[in-house]
């Protein structure tokens, strides 16, 4: 079984606490000296190295639910923190499925949106360690959005790197333009799940949108396979 620490269990309870608390009160839930300065940090740390608007856009608003899955004053105290305009509900996709995910409370068919960063079925189903993805944990400096970029970014840009090769990839042509917003299903050795990553790629390069677990059963990845070619997964274009 993968290992989940005390620290571990403390960090997320602190998470859960933070995201219900900061719609009223951002400044005070997300305080660089509070019990998530965690995310503080590495949003400053982002921003003091260019890392956003190396994504995508997208919107908050759920293409499931048609709700907004991020309040408004919590997605704009992310966009202060990281430099940006205050804009809703379409932002940064890296600012807002990365850090944004973590301080959603809204329930979807699929569990909590956080849930991807906080449990290990996503670094699992990519080849990583359990604990890899967990967004208070620093293995080796990098944020989170770092280290999430590092592992889509290739994938995106060359589905055949991944480890025993994709088990899914379509390309879906955005009109009007030379790109394609392109779906990579990858599933590690030995692992029942998978991953989805889905991201725009084109002349102008690999521009991420998310990543998430999936159960990429024959059955799954069939219906997948036959989605009709348009944009998904809160993705904005144009």
């Amino acid at each position: 079984m993968p290992r989940v620490t005390p620290q571990d269990t403390a960090a997320l309870a602190a998470l859960d606490a933070a995201a219900l608390l900061a719609p009223a009160d951002p400044d005070r839930a997300l305080a660089a000296d509070g019990p998530v300065g965690w995310l503080a940090a590495q949003v400053d740390a982002d921003r003091a190295r260019g890392s956003f608007g190396r994504w995508a856009r997208s919107t908050v608003v759920d293409e499931h639910t048609g709700a907004p899955v991020l309040d408004p004053a919590v997605l704009g105290w992310l966009q202060d923190r990281a430099g940006m305009a205050r804009e809703f509900p379409g932002t940064d996709a890296g600012l807002a499925h990365v850090y944004g995910y973590l301080l959603s409370t809204a329930d979807t068919p699929w569990g909590r949106k956080r849930d991807r960063w906080t449990t290990p079925a996503l670094a699992l189903a990519l080849g990583l360690d359990a604990r890899h993805l967990l967004p208070w944990h620093r293995p080796d400096g990098r944020t989170l959005l770092e280290r999430v970029s590092a592992v889509v970014v290739p994938l995106l840009r060359d589905p055949g790197t991944a480890p025993g090769g994709p088990v899914l990839v379509r390309d879906d042509p955005v009109p009007g333009t030379a790109d394609a917003l392109r779906t990579v299903v990858v599933r590690a050795q030995g692992v029942g799940g998978g991953a989805l990553v889905y991201g725009s790629v084109g002349p102008d390069g690999v521009r991420p949108v998310t990543v998430f677990p999936v159960t990429a059963s024959p059955r799954w990845l069939r219906e997948v396979g036959a989605l009709p070619p348009i944009p998904r997964y809160n993705v904005l274009t144009g």
